[in-house]
């Protein structure tokens, strides 16, 4: 994004432009995982305390696994252009500048290291998504095989983890750091403490008692619908800013972050940029995992068999909305704690209204993407509180269905997810063997036994009468 000072200032007349000074920005943050869900939400909101003046905090970007952003970015000197999108087609746009810099972790591992042991960093956020903890959930333990860790545990100063970086990093740090997860994923803050402190308790059990005296990890709830930039979103920028910005980002205009206040002592203020900062964190995790996430996964791949690619033309599907909002919102959200004050029917109407949204082109496949782990966390809790409540569970057990029907007929090179295999192989055994595909998603023999019926009974209609059929064996 090459701009004279002419063409910004003509910019400030139909977009949002910083006015803060970058060159007087301090790198305070270093940030693992630069994607796009990162720029559309945390950078947005420090974005925001900048341009109030409320700090001078900016960000060290850092990625761990190979990608092609560091071309892209360095040419536009790390700004971007932000173009928020509401329902009724209206927009806002921003550029961003709050990113100083950016280092490729998988080349330069010590450079991980300096940038967060270094005196000037004050916060380290992650977006790395579920995957990257490297975490058993089954075992409430870092998972000692994940290739990463197993490479980690031989070559420590050179790690490829997330959990490793970190680790070394504190190996040499002196000041007390905040480290929080910005990642859908339940208890974030605590699972990132518990893989870090068993893999330290292995490899660098120097580092414990500064990790459990000086170092806070705060969990925190997030959410922006953000999918990934296309040429015409590129194209409309160029059209209706006049300029040229291949690193943009759209997103939907909806925005929310819930954070605890542990670990914030010393940080800016991010409640003036929005941020609800709260003890409920759990309760809003949960209700936003549970509803959002898990819808979205629910959602994916029947309308993905059904010939959909977009999620806001899926949803005008009556079929598929009356499925999404008046059977699974509706059995899910019996499991969801209330949170005093908060109307969650008003919310789940919220989130219709955002996935129907048009001017986020959003795909069903991206979605689709790491279905073990996303409904390990979302539909497997609410599924158990159904069981153990004896309370109706029909629709979560369809959604269970038409994935296994999804994982059956698509193109495997189409399935994105860490359990590819074994999903593969449980759905092509699912008649004779429930136990297998149950087992995936952190179900017992015993609690898979009391869903065989029903499972298979769904899946019997949907393979001899189609998706549609599946609709009918809902109670």
């Amino acid at each position: 994004m090459q701009l004279s000072n002419a063409t910004y200032k003509k910019l400030a007349n139909k977009i949002h432009i910083p006015l803060y000074e970058r060159s007087q920005l301090q790198p305070a943050i270093v940030h693992i995982g630069l994607g796009h869900f990162h720029r559309s939400h945390f950078c947005y909101y420090l974005h925001t305390l900048l341009q109030q003046g409320i700090t001078n905090w900016g960000i060290e970007e850092v990625d761990l696994i190979a990608t092609t952003t560091k071309e892209r970015a360095e040419k536009q000197d790390y700004l971007f252009t932000l173009c928020s999108k509401d329902p009724q087609g209206s927009e806002e746009a921003c550029i961003i500048g709050c990113i100083l810099g950016y280092t490729e972790g998988w080349k330069y591992p010590e450079r991980v290291s300096e940038l967060i042991a270094r005196e000037e960093t004050k916060l380290v956020t992650l977006t790395i998504t579920e995957k990257g903890y490297c975490y058993d959930a089954e075992n409430h333990s870092l998972d000692w095989k994940h290739p990463a860790i197993v490479h980690d545990l031989s070559h420590p100063t050179t790690p490829q983890s997330a959990v490793g970086h970190l680790a070394l990093a504190l190996r040499i740090r002196k000041d007390p750091l905040t480290i929080a997860s910005c990642d859908n994923m339940p208890s974030n803050g605590a699972v990132l403490r518990i893989c870090l402190y068993q893999y330290c308790q292995r490899v660098f059990p120097e580092v414990l008692p500064f990790l459990e005296q000086s170092v806070s990890f705060p969990l925190s709830m997030v959410d922006r619908i953000t999918p990934n930039t296309t040429k015409a979103d590129t194209a409309h920028i160029a059209d209706t800013y006049g300029y040229e910005d291949t690193w943009s980002v759209v997103s939907e205009d909806f925005l929310q972050w819930v954070i605890e206040p542990k670990g914030l002592e010393g940080l800016p203020d991010f409640s003036k940029a929005g941020v609800i900062i709260t003890d409920q964190v759990e309760s809003y995790e949960v209700m936003k995992i549970r509803l959002l996430n898990g819808s979205h996964s629910a959602l994916a791949y029947p309308a993905y068999l059904l010939g959909y690619s977009q999620v806001a033309e899926a949803m005008c599907d009556e079929h598929l909305r009356k499925f999404i909002r008046e059977w699974y919102m509706d059995e899910v959200g019996k499991s969801v704690p209330s949170i005093e004050g908060f109307d969650q029917e008003a919310y789940k109407d919220q989130l219709i209204a955002r996935f129907q949204n048009p001017s986020i082109k959003d795909t069903l496949l991206r979605l689709a993407q790491d279905g073990s782990k996303k409904f390990t966390n979302a539909l497997t809790p609410a599924l158990l509180f159904a069981l153990r409540n004896q309370l109706p569970l029909g629709s979560m057990v369809l959604a269970l269905s038409f994935w296994i029907c999804f994982l059956e007929t698509v193109d495997p090179s189409l399935i994105d997810d860490g359990q590819k295999h074994e999903l593969l192989v449980a759905a092509r055994v699912i008649e004779s063997d429930t136990k297998r595909f149950f087992s995936l998603i952190g179900l017992s023999a015993e609690q898979g036994s009391m869903l065989r019926h029903p499972l298979l009974a769904c899946l019997e209609y949907i393979h001899h009468d189609g998706v549609l059929a599946g609709f009918s064996t809902r109670t």
